[in-house]
């Protein structure tokens, strides 16, 4: 049958999107979470052939590797499968013809076809979220985590300098006074971050979050350092049910539980934390899982733990926040929080403090944006950091505002907004930000737009290219980068504009290519 090849190939094509979409697609939302290997089939060989692949990376791989490397596998069956098919076709035509290569061509376009419908599917289910009630990681990735953020002023003001915790506030049911900014460490390294940590201890920070899985332990081990000098009652310590690769999955046996808390406590060098967290959560299997619940009891038996959290910034974000509230068990919630996030995120604060009295510990509160190299913001009088915090700082039901710290500016220039009230020209600050950055930023992990483009102009390449040479100041970089490109935005001025309305973000992208060509073309 001369169209059994054909046939073949689309019976190929539909089995990778259906394995992309239920297999691909379910890891590859699993691995967004940040999940140890051991959530996954073959977790640890994954792991080690995910740092093999990517030996800078120090994060959870093996979700990643399982999903991409199926993608993989399907192309390479539908590549054998075709090829095969195509040379069966051959020999039945003519039996004397050599068939060595035969079926090459069309098996090598078969498993492209492969990859590309199995892609599609996964891309479906993890970032648009089909199947999964619209919650895919695409709004998360662009709303919370959408580049890079405005965390340093271009100025280090000298009426920050020596700046001190002014305000202290109830952190719900653990009854501590915590100040209502505090330290996140994710970033730390090295004596310059023990230096920060001791720096915000001294000006009054009382509560410390870390993580076994910041900077693959490093960072546990930075506070460590950071709070040897320091009374153990003098300050809260929090972290998170994780190894130095990811959050341990639903289901992990209750001694592994203990285990991870009793490295952490050895990395710290402290007899018990305050609060463990569930990290990163977005399902209420691992939220409720006896397991976990199970451990914290034993633990908080022995005196190594006091407190029960959990954190979110996920796309399922609203669904496990109401399950904590509902359960009853958690003390402590930190979640995704700033000006111009999801409405339900205030509702959900304010139902967790008056129906459990849990304390809320905002996180993101600088969200993600276009970077601008800040120069817009040079003669503001405040920040957009110290202007993020007051509009955290001035809802009563939000205990206090983790923020990671950094660079030694960030203590002057973060507890210079504490005890303080959002105020009309911080809500400018902020208003303007957000003009700045609308239609503007063209946020990674994205890709929305590329289909549309019939010339396949590389627009995420042109658009990042353009902000190199207009916010950074790179211009030269910019041009050499641009003229690399094999194709560029020379076609669009002429063209139709198919790309309108494709990116998710309002970005005009005829407008800005076209514009993004004449500042970048040598000629």
């Amino acid at each position: 049958m001369k169209s059994r090849p054909g046939f073949v190939a689309l019976i190929a094509l539909l089995g990778s999107l259906v394995v992309g979409f239920f297999w691909s697609g379910y890891y590859a939302w699993r691995a967004s979470i940040g999940l140890d290997p051991s959530a996954f089939p073959l977790g640890e060989t994954l792991q080690q052939i995910g740092g093999a692949i990517f030996p800078s990376i120090d994060v959870a791989l093996a979700g990643l590797v399982l999903a991409l490397g199926m993608l993989l596998l399907l192309a390479g069956l539908t590549f054998w499968l075709v090829r095969r098919s195509r040379r069966a076709q051959v020999t039945r035509v003519d039996p004397q013809r050599r068939t060595f290569l035969t079926g090459t061509v069309a098996g090598g376009g078969a498993a492209l076809g492969a990859v590309a419908a199995g892609g599609a599917g996964m891309a479906a289910r993890w970032l648009y979220g089909v199947g999964e009630g619209g919650r895919g990681w695409n709004g998360p990735l662009g709303r919370i985590f959408g580049g890079q953020v405005a965390k340093t002023h271009p100025e280090w003001r000298d009426d920050w300098k020596g700046s001190r915790v002014q305000s202290y506030g109830r952190l719900g049911r653990t009854e501590w006074p915590v100040s209502d900014t505090v330290v996140g460490t994710g970033p730390l390294r090295g004596e310059k971050g023990a230096a920060i940590v001791r720096t915000a201890l001294e000006r009054g920070v009382n509560y410390i979050d870390t993580s076994p899985d910041y900077s693959a332990s490093g960072s546990e081990q930075i506070v460590g350092e950071a709070i040897a000098g320091f009374p153990r009652e003098s300050f809260f310590l929090a972290t998170k049910w994780c190894t130095p690769t990811g959050h341990l999955p639903a289901g992990t046996p209750v001694e592994r539980y203990k285990e991870v808390v009793y490295e952490s406590l050895g990395r710290l060098g402290v007899e018990y934390v305050d609060l463990v967290h569930v990290h990163s959560c977005d399902e209420t299997d691992r939220l409720l899982d006896p397991n976990v619940h199970e451990a914290f009891a034993q633990l908080k038996a022995e005196g190594r733990v006091r407190f029960l959290g959990f954190s979110s910034h996920t796309p399922k974000l609203v669904e496990v926040a109401n399950a904590a509230i509902d359960s009853g068990q958690f003390d402590v919630m930190m979640l995704a929080y700033h000006h111009g996030i999801w409405p339900e995120i205030s509702e959900i604060v304010q139902r967790a403090r008056s129906e459990q009295d849990m304390g809320v510990v905002a996180m993101k509160t600088l969200k993600g944006a276009k970077h601008h190299g800040l120069e817009g913001f040079q003669d503001e009088s405040n920040s957009y950091a110290q202007a993020a915090l007051k509009w955290v700082h001035s809802d009563p039901n939000v205990s206090c505002a983790v923020i990671s710290f950094f660079e030694m500016q960030h203590v002057d220039e973060y507890l210079a907004a504490s005890g303080q009230r959002v105020q009309p020209a911080d809500l400018a600050v902020l208003e303007k930000y957000d003009r700045l950055s609308s239609g503007e930023y063209c946020s990674p992990h994205c890709g929305a737009c590329l289909s549309s483009c019939p010339e396949e102009v590389p627009i995420n390449d042109v658009l990042r290219q353009r902000m190199y040479f207009e916010d950074y100041r790179s211009e030269r970089q910019a041009i050499e980068l641009y003229a690399q490109l094999e194709k560029n935005a020379a076609v669009c001025a002429g063209c139709s504009a198919p790309c309108t309305g494709s990116c998710p973000f309002g970005i005009p992208i005829q407008q800005k290519l076209s514009g993004a060509h004449e500042m970048l073309s040598l000629s």
